[in-house]
């Protein structure tokens, strides 16, 4: 793999959070917005919560498959301040995506 392919990577899992944030945010609304015996004044669609469990199931393989890159990346090739630098953006959202409690996303009752 190369550096732009462990680029592509990460930019794809920014594209994840930015998906994942996105529909939290519409989940959270949609619980801020419902009362009880009232109808909603909205509609959201019902596929959230699916959505949420594909985008972090998309997230969490992309982070896998980069882990695996970034562990032996000298013998992809890779520069040493390639590795740091990227290593920190892949910490950096994998913090981002644990603070959203991902058990809840794949755990349905």
């Amino acid at each position: 793999m190369t550096e732009a392919n462990v680029e592509a990577g990460l930019w794809q899992l920014s594209e994840c959070m930015r998906q994942i944030r996105s529909l939290v945010a519409w989940q959270e609304l949609a619980k801020a917005e419902t009362r009880p015996g009232t109808p909603p004044s909205f509609r959201i669609d019902h596929r959230i919560e699916e959505d949420l469990r594909v985008q972090s199931g998309l997230f969490l393989k992309t982070a896998v498959d980069l882990h695996e890159v970034l562990n032996d990346g000298k013998n992809y090739g890779l520069r040493e301040e390639a590795l740091s630098r990227c290593k920190k953006r892949l910490l950096s959202l994998e913090t981002e995506f644990s603070k959203l409690d991902p058990t809840d996303m794949f755990i349905k009752a």
